[in-house]
């Protein structure tokens, strides 16, 4: 009788996360033309018909044609344009660490990847289901087409392993979200000295503890932009902004655009 258990792997994959934002079917033209800085999440696409291009702030100009998968990576700033007609369908994902860090914002360029036409006909079925099976089968799509792009470009998504010092602190800024906690709530809460707590910060992290604040904090109100009924003051109110006109300066600054007009923007 042999049995050996791998513990450490399971560990691993169990720290991981891969959260569906927006999955959609689009059918654009001409109007289909702008740009997208920075974005905090990844776009899938997946091109059924016709064709457009995007042309990534670091890398080459893309055609986006049918039959071929596309990622769009954490943080890698592009322009699209459709000169004549595409349909679509397009997931708006994270895969991400335990500490909500996004894993794929590692890739600094579009990857590319043909894939068997099997997803389709499901896909369609989808649209406008709320069925949780369904749900979790175009998890399990976005997953297989994702590990399908990191296996061909070898992306390597191993997770850090930060100190305690740090992974304490993480914990209670994602428990205790506020653009008002301050390094000295933070040392205390999880009993170790200002000091240390910004040194680890900086050495594992390569941000200061108000810049990682920042980021989680701007993640998060993206996502509620985009996925909840609350309103924009509601938003700044519940991130511990002191009025909501302060928060939308500094969402601008982040995103280039203001809350309202990110808000109203339909997904691409």
């Amino acid at each position: 009788m042999y049995n050996h258990a791998n513990y450490d792997i399971c560990k691993f994959v169990n720290r991981i996360k891969l959260s569906l934002i927006a999955f959609g079917h689009a059918k654009v033209s001409t109007e289909w033309k702008g740009r997208v800085a920075s974005p905090v999440y990844s776009r899938l696409y997946y091109v059924t018909e016709g064709s457009s291009v995007i042309s990534p702030e670091k890398s080459d100009e893309i055609k986006l044609e049918v039959g071929k998968w596309y990622l769009i990576p954490t943080g890698c700033s592009f322009k699209y344009e459709c000169s004549s007609e595409m349909e679509h369908f397009y997931f708006h994902l994270k895969l991400s660490d335990y500490d909500g860090t996004d894993l794929l914002r590692k890739c600094n360029k579009p990857l590319i990847v043909d894939f068997p036409d099997n997803f389709t006909p499901f896909m369609e079925e989808c649209i406008n289901s709320e069925s949780m099976l369904d749900g979790l089968r175009l998890q399990n799509t976005a997953f297989t087409v994702l590990l399908e792009m990191m296996k061909k470009y070898n992306v390597d998504v191993k997770a850090e392993n930060y100190s305690s010092c740090v992974m304490k602190a993480i914990r209670y800024i994602n428990d205790n979200l506020s653009v008002q906690l301050s390094i000295t709530e933070i040392s205390e809460n999880i009993f170790v000295s200002k000091s240390t707590l910004t040194k680890c910060f900086r050495k594992e992290l390569s941000m200061s503890v108000n810049e990682y604040i920042y980021d989680v904090v701007m993640s998060k109100a993206e996502y509620l932009l985009k996925t909840s009924d609350l309103s924009i003051l509601e938003i700044s109110e519940k991130f511990g902004f002191y009025d909501q006109f302060y928060f939308s300066k500094r969402f601008r600054e982040k995103f280039r655009i203001s809350p309202r007009e990110y808000r109203r923007d339909k997904p691409i």
